[in-house]
């Protein structure tokens, strides 16, 4: 059994969330919320906190878009429950729009969605972090507190929560590895 302790956790939309269990995306782009003074990357290893806060349809591929759907229909606006963790490979701060439309293949999102995201807090690069998702042993959910709320990137959870099997084997995940080494350096 594991142990409790306090974990970072890293609000994210939840057809992300879905989209890195599933193996489809392997990235993420980050602002910082509006809470947050900037964003930075607070712990290397962290549970995947699934959010709806500024979670939008018009931001998604065509494909996610159903899935959308789904997973807000099964929310439970009372409890959250963490299904997976993920821990940063590699981070690259970037302003450039071109670099982050070569990344498409890597993730959920549409280039609406780089456009609007890099218009927000002009003065700040896009943060892109590389991650490889890893399967909870056990779901774990929680009653959501307070102070999970608002539009920030990080939150503190005091849980007993363990990794699991990465979603992508070896194989798979470093073949991803190289190919996006070479589009965002």
């Amino acid at each position: 059994m594991q142990s409790l302790k306090e974990w970072r956790a890293l609000k994210e939309w939840a057809v992300v969330i879905k989209a890195l269990e599933d193996g489809e995306q392997c990235i993420l782009f980050r602002k910082g919320g509006i809470l947050d003074p900037s964003f930075s990357v607070e712990s290397s290893e962290f549970l995947l906190f699934p959010t709806f806060e500024h979670q939008t349809k018009e931001y998604l591929k065509d494909q996610y878009r159903d899935k959308f759907d789904e997973l807000f229909e099964k929310r439970d606006a009372n409890k959250v429950t963490f299904t997976s963790a993920a821990k940063v490979v590699a981070a690259k701060e970037t302003g450039d729009k071109e670099k982050l439309y070569k990344l498409n293949k890597y993730h959920v999102y549409n280039d609406n969605f780089i456009d609007y995201r890099m218009q927000w807090n002009q003065d700040k690069p896009m943060s892109v972090l590389f991650v490889r998702a890893y399967h909870l042993d056990a779901p774990l959910t929680i009653s959501i507190l307070p102070e999970f709320a608002g539009c920030r990137s990080w939150i503190k959870v005091n849980a007993a929560a363990g990794f699991g099997k990465p979603v992508l084997n070896d194989k798979e995940f470093n073949k991803l590895k190289k190919e996006i080494e070479v589009l965002i350096s």
